[in-house]
């Protein structure tokens, strides 16, 4: 499976709102949904009265449409802000390639999937507050944590496109092999060809789960000042229509209330993860239009 979500040219379809788009295709609020619940913030517009449609990105362990019954970190979050809003969460089957387009044509209210936020989706659709880091991984058999172990050791391979890569070229050299898809890196991996790979971290953890003698480890907990990718890591957020500021409210204040209680860390690290992705900026930081 390719990996998008970190790519600095964005997968996710950039499309011009249609004039007057705005929040007409708005079916109601959460006030209307529920009459025994009290939301928790009044006038939030969805799609479809008293629903709050969400695009599902496959990308375990963070979300997974899984046949209908969507699982991972970010259906939790997700979830847990519809209860409070009184709205009952209804799931669609989502790609990089249509979640923005989906969510501007007024066909779901927000996507979820490690979709970081960038100038270049921003100009189609609004983003929540962050959720986690979209974190760069480092994935062998001599227990690599930072980019300084990695001069150490032989070929290194990572995914092209990625944010880190034109960095990780500049310090490895000719010994930095890339690849199309995470499919062709592990491979080569596994073969011995490589001796570390390189990948979106929350990826690796699933990919190398149970794989004796390969270590995972998150290099954005040792930051390098010669990659721009680790000490300004992406920051994934779930897309919304652009201008309903009722609704991002509810996302914003959703995600602090979960990160303020420990749950987001929680769902982290019982996923497996490290909790050092939990460490988002205090002001969001959008990745630059290339």
């Amino acid at each position: 499976m390719k990996n998008h979500h970190l790519k600095r040219s964005g997968a996710l379809a950039v499309v011009v709102l249609a004039a007057g788009l705005g929040l007409t295709a708005c079916g109601g609020s959460s006030t209307a949904s529920q009459s025994n619940c009290t939301p928790k913030h009044e006038g939030v517009q969805t799609v479809s009265q008293g629903k709050l449609t969400i695009g599902v990105i496959d990308i375990p362990p963070f979300s997974s449409y899984n046949s209908g019954s969507p699982t991972g970190i970010d259906i939790s979050i997700a979830n847990k802000i519809a209860k409070d809003e009184c709205l009952t969460p209804v799931y669609q089957q989502a790609t990089y390639a249509d979640a923005v387009q989906s969510i501007s044509g007024g066909n779901i209210d927000l996507a979820v999937g490690t979709i970081d936020a960038t100038e270049k989706r921003l100009k189609a659709v609004d983003f929540s507050a962050s959720t986690y880091l979209d974190g760069m991984g480092i994935a062998s058999k001599s227990g690599a944590t930072t980019v300084a172990d990695l001069e150490k050791i032989g070929k290194v391979g990572t995914i092209d496109g990625y944010l880190w890569v034109e960095d990780l070229k500049k310090i490895l050299g000719d010994k930095l092999v890339t690849y199309p898809s995470s499919v062709e890196l592990k491979a080569d991996f596994d073969a011995g060809r490589l001796q570390a790979d390189v990948d979106a971290y929350g990826v690796q953890v699933l990919q190398f789960k149970g794989a004796q003698g390969v270590t995972v480890s998150l290099a954005n907990d040792h930051p390098d000042p010669r990659v721009g990718a680790i000490t300004q890591a992406p920051e994934a957020a779930f897309p919304l229509t652009k201008g309903n500021a009722n609704l991002k409210k509810a996302l914003d204040d959703g995600i602090a209330a979960q990160r303020q209680d420990g749950t987001i860390a929680r769902l982290l690290t019982d996923a497996g993860l490290s909790a050092g992705l939990g460490k988002v900026a205090a002001k969001q930081y959008v990745v630059p239009a290339s």
